[in-house]
């Protein structure tokens, strides 16, 4: 499969037409910094693209699958937005280029086929969904099943999941704090096991628009089943899919957790008095502007919450599947630039895909809401 050749949107019209090459968005770049190549800049991909429109005729297999390259090696990030003069919103130009690029790259349409096929981006059985982290719950919750949605139950609340967290066994525990945080409170709630389809953020990522929404009419089509009036996630991409594009009913409220902890907890029992490096996550940061949330229950918990810059961790846009070399070296220079090794201090973010770049670099670190419990006297609760 190769390059597929397209007109944009009036939209990205426009947008391109309101960059002026000023390059304010290069040096905040997190790609640009790890790789010193402005190929690969927030203006190094517009110039390829406006090369495109300018000489269609010269744009061969090869310029093609370096402009991908360019493309795909990207974070979606948006810290380009954030710093452009012209208010030009970088990133759905990029997001609508990757349709064009997306079958040069084998990997990443496995990806779509793997959700396209069983409704998660690992290509498992989807009545898994749920299996795979409840399953190491029941000492702690022996009644987890009559949690799991089945047709004609009804919830105040819905904890969704994610491909993520549902698939991977390190966030099982971020999930069991989560449900026992909920159940302190005597959340009336479900999750929605195989009947949870992915929320279609990993193919907006790769432009597949139309089969992400698919998946979306489903989610949507369950939840208002359930009458929830409130959804929480724990991951910021299905938060922005959740918010920007199930078209929920206007009843119904989607939440991050930590604005859920947030509502819930206004004193904790367990203080717990120690510092902490937050990580601003940047789809919840930037993209769903959730920022007072996090560091408010942080307060509430006794935790000093040490600032680091808002940086990206290199965990977003496909970036570890496309160049995770890249990706590699965005968290290294994070590590460096904030001593994460030279000082006596733990991360603690929000974030599924956030944690795990930042444990798999040998950075102790840990979600807001296993926190959360050790402050509620909950860790030995059921």
């Amino acid at each position: 499969m190769a390059y597929t050749m397209t007109t944009h949107s009036d939209d990205v019209d426009e947008l391109l037409k309101k960059c002026v090459q000023c390059g304010s968005c290069i040096l905040i770049c997190p790609i640009y910094r790890a790789t010193g190549d402005e190929t690969f800049s927030p203006r190094g991909k517009l110039y390829y693209l406006k090369l495109k429109e300018a000489f269609p005729d010269k744009f061969d297999d090869e310029l093609a699958k370096d402009y991908a390259k360019t493309i795909f090696t990207c974070a979606v990030c948006s810290r380009c937005v954030e710093n452009c003069t012209s208010e030009v919103k970088l990133t759905d130009i990029f997001r609508e280029e990757r349709k064009a690029s997306v079958g040069l790259f084998p990997n990443l349409l496995q990806i779509g086929e793997n959700i396209e096929d069983e409704m998660n981006v690992y290509g498992l059985d989807n009545e898994m969904r749920a299996e795979t982290w409840t399953m190491e719950l029941y000492d702690d919750f022996p009644d987890i099943d009559d949690r799991v949605y089945e047709e004609g139950m009804t919830a105040d609340t819905i904890l969704f999941v994610g491909c993520l967290m549902s698939f991977r066994s390190r966030h099982s525990n971020v999930l069991k704090s989560i449900l026992k945080v909920m159940e302190h409170f005597d959340e009336d709630y479900l999750i929605l096991g195989g009947e949870e389809y992915c929320c279609g953020h990993p193919l907006d990522l790769l432009g597949k628009i139309e089969e992400a929404d698919e998946l979306r009419k489903h989610n949507t089509e369950i939840i208002h089943k359930t009458k929830a009036k409130t959804v929480i996630t724990d991951c910021p991409g299905c938060l922005e899919a959740l918010i920007d594009h199930h078209k929920l009913d206007d009843s119904v409220r989607v939440l991050h957790v930590t604005e859920y902890f947030d509502e819930k907890v206004d004193t904790v029992p367990n203080p717990l008095n120690i510092k902490l490096k937050y990580h601003d996550p940047c789809e919840l940061f930037r993209n769903s502007e959730v920022t007072t949330a996090p560091r408010s229950i942080l307060k509430k918990m006794g935790v000093e919450v040490i600032e680091m810059e808002p940086s990206c961790c290199g965990g977003g846009g496909m970036l570890r599947v496309t160049a995770d070399n890249v990706a590699q070296e965005i968290m290294d220079q994070r590590i460096e630039k904030e001593k994460l090794k030279e000082e006596d201090t733990c991360v603690i973010t929000c974030c599924p895909s956030c944690l795990e770049q930042f444990e798999q670099k040998g950075i102790t670190t840990g979600d807001i809401a296993e926190y959360l419990v050790k402050a509620l006297n909950l860790e030995e609760e059921k």
